[in-house]
C-alpha cells in the first residue's frame, strides 16, 4: 500500500526539516563571513623593498608568502608564529634566492623588515612597529630609508605645520593625529623646499606609513600607505 504521512505528523516533520536547513545555511554563511582569528602567539611581519630593484617574491621558511613585491612597496603584514624564521628574497618567478636572512619575532609584536639592497652583504633594517590604541585618532609612522638624503623633516604641503623633525637615515617614528585627508612634503631639515610629496586620507583607528625612499635618478621619493594585515585562513 502507498506510504502516507498524516496531517498530525507532517507539522512536526516540517519544523524539524526547516530547523536542519536553517542550521546548515547558517553554518555555511558563517564560514563565508568570518575568517579564523590568528593564534594568540602570532607576530606580524611585513617586508619593504626600499631599493630600486625589480619585483621580488618573499618566502618564509621555504613557503611563498608574498608575490611580486615592487620597488618602494610595503607588503601587508604576514601572520607568523612567534620565534625564529628564515626569510628569502627571490627575483619574481625565479627559484634561486637572491639573499636570505634570519628573523626572530616576538609574540604580539609587529615589525617592518626593509631591504635597502638585495645583496647578502647588506643586512635589512628592522623596525618595531607600534599599534594604534586610540580608536578616535590615526597613527602615522614615517620611515627614512634614503641613505643619501641626509636629515629630513616632514611638513604639511603648505609648510605651516611640522609633522616630523630631524629624521636621520634608518629611523622610524610615530605620532597620533586627527584622521583627515592631508598632503605632506619631505624637506631637508630646516628648509621648506619640497624634495618629495605624498598624500593620504586617514580614518579613525587606522594606521598609516609614510615611506621616504630613494627614487629614480637619485631623487628622494615619498609614498603613503595604509597598514594592512594579510587575510588569515588558518593555514
Amino acid at each position: 500500500m502507498p506510504f502516507r504521512i498524516s496531517a498530525r505528523h507532517w507539522g512536526p516533520m516540517l519544523a524539524a526539516l526547516l530547523a536542519c536547513l536553517c542550521t546548515g545555511l547558517w553554518a555555511q554563511s558563517a564560514g563565508l563571513l568570518y575568517d579564523p582569528e590568528p593564534p594568540a602567539d602570532s607576530a606580524y611581519v611585513r617586508v619593504l623593498l626600499a631599493s630600486r630593484d625589480a619585483a621580488v617574491d618573499i618566502l618564509v621558511d621555504g613557503q611563498l608568502r608574498i608575490r611580486k613585491l615592487g620597488a618602494g612597496e610595503a607588503s601587508d603584514y604576514m601572520v607568523l608564529s612567534a620565534g625564529k624564521h628564515s626569510i628569502a628574497i627571490h627575483a619574481s618567478g625565479k627559484s634561486a634566492a637572491l639573499l636570505t636572512a634570519p628573523l626572530d619575532v616576538v609574540r604580539g609584536r609587529a615589525m617592518t623588515v626593509a631591504f635597502a639592497a638585495l645583496r647578502a652583504d647588506v643586512a635589512p633594517t628592522v623596525f618595531e612597529d607600534k599599534a594604534n590604541s586610540n580608536k578616535l585618532k590615526a597613527l602615522l609612522t614615517v620611515y627614512h630609508l634614503d641613505a643619501k638624503a641626509g636629515t629630513l623633516d616632514v611638513l604639511t604641503a603648505d609648510g605651516n605645520t611640522k609633522v616630523f623633525l630631524g629624521l636621520s637615515y634608518g629611523v622610524s617614528t610615530s605620532i597620533l593625529v586627527n584622521p583627515i585627508s592631508i598632503e605632506l612634503m619631505a624637506v631637508r631639515s630646516g628648509d621648506k623646499t619640497a624634495l618629495a610629496r605624498t598624500s593620504l586620507a586617514m580614518a579613525q583607528g587606522g594606521t598609516y606609513s609614510v615611506l621616504l625612499l630613494p627614487g629614480d635618478g637619485g631623487k628622494l621619493t615619498a609614498r603613503a600607505v595604509q597598514n594592512k594585515i594579510e587575510r588569515y585562513t588558518g593555514k
